[in-house]
């Protein structure tokens, strides 16, 4: 469910997203962007652990339609037929609609995720006898149309605002409504002055962060490797101009990816020796998935494993999330 609309060279674009956690509030930046929970008569879970719905809007340049047609007939022959300009605004919109959901799954503290339309099998409770049904999934509110063509006016107060060091010091989901760090404000601030390649790289680190999150209830595993590759995007950007040295003996890098990695949360983490080596441990859980099959507990297959190495895995894997978090968003907040 996402509507589109036109305002002197700008584009605006109203969709419904979800929080792993209740919203009720509403919060807004400049002309930019504004998040706002659905009013009661909305359709919304019975559960607290469920897909929240909330209201995303999202204000930005459109794109000149000769510059999107050129880019995207790029390659083609000229014989290929050229998309027609609603296709390619509506391209464009979804493209922006990636960027506001991986910036904002990085600056909360949850993955933030788009509805998606597809057909699944689900239980068909109603009648009297259950029964399996291939349905299409989805979400709907009436009032969704009725909101008007440009920024709505939200149906409650501010969401609350959290001290940063508390807020990204919790993991998880926490039982309690959604609510925002009080550094949210100049995180979007910093993101938004971000020059081109910074942003390409900021935007790289974030989705991969948001898809590796998404990819949780599929695999540890790869979530673990799409956590850390996320911050290999940065620590790739920061070293882009950097001279490679070698060694006169061996041929090797002098300064080598692990030294990156580990120089990176040490300045974007922290610099106590406890954390550099949870630091190298990390990396070294990444190399033994990536490079040799080594999976985490939950993702072994065909035996059984120890309660106590699932365990250990998993609050593993939640302390890479939430150390991650902290240094994409330290890195965003640095002084330029």
């Amino acid at each position: 469910m996402m509507r589109s609309y036109h305002r002197d060279g700008k584009g605006l674009i109203r969709f419904i997203a979800y929080s792993p956690e209740p919203v009720e509030g509403c919060f807004r930046f400049n002309d930019v962007l504004q998040i706002f929970s659905l009013p009661d008569d909305a359709p919304k879970p019975e559960h607290s652990y469920a897909d929240h719905p909330f209201v995303i809007e999202y204000s930005f340049e459109e794109m000149d339609i000769a510059e999107l047609r050129e880019v995207r007939t790029a390659g083609l022959s000229p014989s290929s037929d050229t998309p027609p300009d609603n296709f390619l605004k509506t391209e464009h919109h979804w493209c922006k609609q990636q960027e506001i959901l991986s910036v904002l799954s990085v600056i909360t503290r949850h993955l933030i995720k788009k509805e998606t339309t597809q057909h699944r099998w689900i239980l068909d409770t109603e009648g009297d006898v259950l029964t399996g049904k291939f349905a299409q999934t989805g979400y709907y509110w009436k009032g969704f149309g009725e909101l008007g063509e440009w920024f709505s006016t939200p149906f409650s107060p501010e969401i609350t605002f959290i001290d940063s060091n508390t807020y990204y010091g919790e993991f998880g989901v926490t039982g309690k409504l959604l609510d925002l760090s009080d550094a949210t404000v100049p995180l979007l601030e910093k993101y938004f002055e971000l020059g081109d390649e910074e942003k390409i790289a900021f935007l790289s680190a974030s989705v991969l962060f948001s898809q590796a999150l998404e990819a949780w209830s599929v695999s540890d595993s790869l979530t673990y490797i799409g956590i850390v590759s996320s911050l290999e995007a940065l620590i790739e950007f920061d070293h882009r101009s950097a001279k490679t040295n070698h060694c006169p003996n061996c041929g090797q890098p002098t300064y080598k990816i692990r030294k990156k990695f580990l120089d990176f949360m040490s300045t974007y983490g922290s610099n106590d020796e406890s954390f550099r080596k949870f630091a190298d441990r990390l990396y070294s859980r990444r190399s033994g998935i990536g490079h040799q099959g080594k999976l985490l507990a939950g993702d072994i297959a065909g035996q059984v494993v120890s309660p106590s190495d699932e365990t250990r895995d998993w609050w593993e894997l939640g302390q890479l999330s939430r150390v991650a978090r902290v240094c994409l968003v330290n890195w965003l907040n640095r002084e330029r």
